[in-house]
C-alpha cells in the first residue's frame, strides 16, 4: 500500500501485522544506577559520564552524559514532576526544522554573498551551529523571523582558533571536515557524551582525501586538531550504518577539495532523508553533486557555493510528541507552522498513525494539521521499519505503550550511536512504569522493540532520560495517560531542539514542577486494563 502518493522522496512507511519474536529485556537487565536522577536529595552533584554503571548489552554505547559539560561542573539537576491528564485537545505550533536550520546555516557559510533563512529554529543546536560558523568566519545577524548570512566564498580564513561543538555531533563532524580545507591548524572540540561518540570513520575518510588530523585525548575521538593542510580529494569509505552525518560532513566539505571527491559508503545505508536533505541543500547552492540510485556512492565536483534565500518548513520529529500526544486521547489537535511537504524521514510518523487508526489531514491554505482521534484508535498489531526515521523510535515507544495489541519496530540500530542507546533506554524506564516491552536483536545488535500496549499504568515513578532530550520528551508523553504523576530527569534539554516544549504542552493543561527531594519508586506491579 503507498501511503504517501505525493511525497518527493518516493519513501514508503508499511505497518503490517506481525508475529511475536526478539530477546525479552527484563528490567533486571538494565542499569539500577542512573545518575542523572541519583543522590538528588542529598543535593550531591551527578557523576562524570565514565562513573555510568553498565546497562548490559550494547553497554559500550549506552547510558552517556549528554551534557556533560553541567556534569563535570558538578551541578545539580532538578527532576520534573508532571501531572497526568484526562484529554489532550487544542492548537499547537510546531517548531521549524532543526536539520534544514543547520543545513542553511551551513550552506550560506559557504557562499559568498548575502543569504537569508527564514522560518528559522532557534534552539541550542542551532546556536552551536551558528556560533561554529561565526568562528569560521561567517557574519551572522538574527532578525524577527529570519537569519541574515554573509558568507565567506571562497576566502577560507586563518582562524586558528578553537570551534565549540558542545553536545552536537553535526557540528562537529561537519566542522571537523570543513576545517580540513583551511590553511591554518583548527582545533573542533565538545562536550562529555560527543567526546564518547563514534568519529573514527569520518576521521579516516577525511585523511584518505589528504587531511592532517590528530586527535589530542583519545584516539580517533574528539576533540580533533585539524592541521590545516588542504583537502586534495580522490576516493574515501564510510560505513553506512553508524551515521549519516558522517557522509554529510564530508559532502559539505568535498566542493571546496583541490580534485572531484568520490565517496563510497560500505554495507547498508541508513537513514537516508538526511543525506537527501543534505544533497538537496547543496545542489540548492549550485554546489555539483551526484548520487547513486541506491544512495551508495557520491561524486562532488570542485564548485562554488551561491548566496540563497531558503524558507525552513516544520520538523516532524519535534511535531512527533504532539502528534503522539494527541494520539493517546479521543479529540481534535490542531498543529500550526505545518506545509505537509517535506524530505525528512520523520515525515513517516504521520502515515504511521493514520494506521494506527487516526485521521490526520493537512490544509495547505493555513499551513496546519489537524488530528482527529476517535475512541477506537490504536487497536491491532502493527509492524514499522525505522531505518529512515531513527528519531522517532523513542516517541514510537511512548506510542506503543498504549496500543490495543502490539507495536513491533525494527530497524533501528543505529539509534544505539545517538546520545544515548534510545531503544534500550525506552525499554528500561517503560518497563520501570509496567509496561510490557521487549527489545529485538538483530545479528546481536539492539534493533528494535515489541511493546503491547494497555490502557494505562500506575505511575508515580521517577524515570530517567539517559542525557537524552529525545528520551525525556517522549516519557513525557507516555506519563500524560498513566494515573498518577511521574518525575523525570533531562527535562532542562528540550532547549536543544524544542525550547518551547513544556509551554506548547502547557496549552493542553499538563502542570508540571520542579523537585528536587527524591526518593526512587520501585516499578508498578503492571499496567492497568
Amino acid at each position: 500500500m503507498d501511503l504517501l502518493p505525493t511525497r518527493p522522496t518516493g519513501h514508503r512507511i508499511l505497518i503490517a501485522p506481525t508475529a511475536g519474536g526478539g530477546c525479552r529485556a527484563r528490567q533486571e537487565n538494565f542499569p539500577d544506577h542512573r545518575p542523572d536522577i541519583a543522590e538528588l536529595s542529598d543535593g550531591m552533584a551527578c557523576p562524570r559520564s565514565a562513573e555510568i554503571a553498565d546497562p548490559g548489552r550494547q553497554s559500550d554505547i549506552a547510558g552517556k552524559a549528554s551534557d556533560g559539560e553541567r556534569w563535570e561542573k558538578g551541578d545539580t539537576r532538578m527532576l520534573l514532576k508532571v501531572d497526568p491528564v484526562d484529554s489532550f485537545s487544542g492548537t499547537f505550533r510546531v517548531p521549524s526544522s532543526k536539520p534544514e536550520t543547520q543545513r542553511a546555516i551551513l550552506t550560506g557559510t559557504l557562499a559568498e554573498g548575502t543569504s537569508r533563512v527564514y522560518n528559522d529554529l532557534r534552539c541550542d543546536e542551532t546556536e552551536t551551529m551558528k556560533n561554529a560558523c561565526r568562528a569560521f568566519g561567517a557574519t551572522i545577524t538574527e532578525h524577527d523571523g529570519y537569519l541574515e548570512i554573509l558568507g565567506i566564498g571562497g576566502n577560507l580564513p586563518h582562524i586558528r582558533r578553537v570551534i565549540q561543538s558542545r553536545g552536537s555531533g553535526l557540528v562537529f563532524r561537519v566542522m571537523t571536515a570543513l576545517a580540513s580545507v583551511l590553511p591554518s591548524p583548527v582545533v573542533v572540540t565538545g562536550d562529555a557524551t560527543l567526546r564518547n561518540r563514534v568519529m573514527e570513520p569520518l576521521l579516516e575518510a577525511l585523511r584518505e582525501l589528504g587531511a592532517d588530523i590528530e586527535s589530542i585525548v583519545s584516539e580517533n575521538k574528539a576533540p580533533v586538531v585539524n592541521w590545516g593542510r588542504g583537502l586534495k580529494g580522490g576516493t574515501c569509505r564510510l560505513p553506512g550504518d553508524i551515521s549519516s552525518q558522517f557522509i554529510t560532513a564530508v559532502l559539505f566539505a568535498a566542493p571546496l577539495a583541490d580534485l572531484p571527491v568520490k565517496i563510497e559508503v560500505t554495507g547498508e545505508v541508513f537513514s537516508q532523508s538526511y543525506i537527501r536533505q543534505t544533497l538537496a541543500s547543496l545542489t540548492a547552492a549550485g554546489i555539483k553533486v551526484s548520487a547513486s540510485e541506491d544512495m551508495r556512492s557520491y561524486q562532488v565536483e570542485p564548485s562554488t557555493y551561491q548566496a540563497q534565500d531558503v524558507t525552513t518548513h516544520e520538523d516532524y520529529t519535534s511535531a512527533s510528541y504532539l502528534l503522539a500526544a494527541a494520539a493517546l486521547f479521543p479529540g481534535r489537535t490542531v498543529l500550526t507552522n505545518v506545509y505537509g511537504d517535506s524530505m525528512q524521514g520523520e515525515f513517516a510518523i504521520v502515515p504511521i498513525l493514520q494506521q494506527l487508526g487516526v485521521d490526520v489531514t493537512f490544509d495547505r491554505a493555513t499551513s496546519s494539521l489537524t488530528v482527529d482521534n476517535p475512541p477506537d484508535s490504536m487497536r491491532g498489531h502493527f509492524e514499522v521499519d525505522v531505518r529512515d526515521c531513527p528519531n522517532i523510535v523513542p516517541t514510537l515507544a511512548a506510542l506503543g505503550a498504549y496500543v490495543q495489541g502490539s507495536l513491533r519496530v525494527t530497524g533501528g540500530r543505529l539509534t544505539r550511536f545517538h546520545k544515548a542507546s534510545r531503544i534500550e533506554a525506552m525499554a528500561a524506564e517503560l518497563t520501570r512504569a509496567g509496561v510490557d516491552i521487549e527489545v529485538l536483536y538483530n545479528d546481536g545488535v539492539c534493533d528494535g522493540f515489541e511493546v503491547r500496549g494497555a490502557q494505562t499504568y500506575p505511575g508515580g515513578v521517577t524515570l530517567s532520560s539517559w542525557g537524552d532530550h529525545r528520551i525525556f520528551m517522549s516519557l513525557f508523553v507516555a506519563g500524560l495517560r498513566m494515573q498518577s504523576a511521574n518525575r523525570f530527569s533531562g527535562f532542562e534539554d528540550v532547549r536543544l531542539s524544542f525550547p518551547t516544549f513544556m509551554e506548547e504542552f502547557a496549552k493542553a493543561g499538563v502542570r508540571t514542577a520542579s523537585v528536587e527531594d527524591v526518593e526512587e519508586e520501585n516499578a508498578p506491579a503492571g499496567a492497568v486494563g
